[in-house]
């Protein structure tokens, strides 16, 4: 489902250049499971930005299903992240003045879902999730833990192909990351390919 070849992502100019990501090369079959694991600066963003195109790459190419995404320009750029892609920030990314049902709810309207698809979606992950009586709620007003459980749901109310989380569970609390990991399990189908940058000492 992803190759990734002779990737280079390259930050500065020629007076000071850091090499981010320096010739990466590797294939990720469908409903594998992918850790990225490096210490903080070691490319490990990096990485899974370029593969999701929130970042662009410098040189190299990157496919999904056979199509070259580093190519994807316009409607078909948003096309490929809105269907194919399930990305859960370290920083959450909701937005303040939309309430966390709204923050779920907004890719699937941007991929023409009617509200009954939408709500009859959320309700089971909203209820496995914890999250039921926080949706009419808005950012300012939950916690952490409770942005991250959001976040998370947003992503598998999508049904993406690949989920990728860029070490979106390091400042949890054991029993909160436990139970977000047995939800997310319980919410993919075997095809679905997980990638996961995790920092490490």
């Amino acid at each position: 489902i992803l190759r990734v070849e002779d990737l280079q992502k390259y930050y500065g100019n020629r007076g000071s250049v850091t090499r981010a990501l320096d010739h990466i090369g590797f294939c990720v079959e469908k409903g594998e499971f992918l850790g990225i694991m490096g210490a903080s600066g070691s490319g490990k963003t990096t990485l899974p930005n370029c593969i999701s195109t929130l970042d662009t790459v410098t040189s190299g190419r990157i496919y999904v299903e056979g199509e070259d995404i580093t190519a994807l320009r316009g409607a078909a750029l948003c096309a490929f992240r809105g269907q194919k892609l399930g990305f859960i920030f370290q920083d959450f990314n909701l937005l303040d003045t939309f309430t966390l049902e709204d923050n779920i709810y907004l890719p699937l309207v941007l991929a023409s879902k009617s509200y009954s698809e939408m709500s009859t979606s959320l309700a089971p992950i909203a209820l496995r999730l914890g999250i039921t009586e926080l949706l009419k709620k808005y950012p300012y007003e939950v916690s952490g833990g409770q942005k991250q459980r959001l976040s998370i749901a947003r992503a598998i109310a999508k049904d993406p192909e690949i989920f990728i989380f860029d070490d979106s569970f390091s400042a949890l609390d054991f029993k909160t990351d436990s139970q977000l990991r047995k939800a997310l399990k319980e919410y993919t189908k075997d095809a679905t390919t997980v990638i996961v940058a995790q920092r490490i000492s």
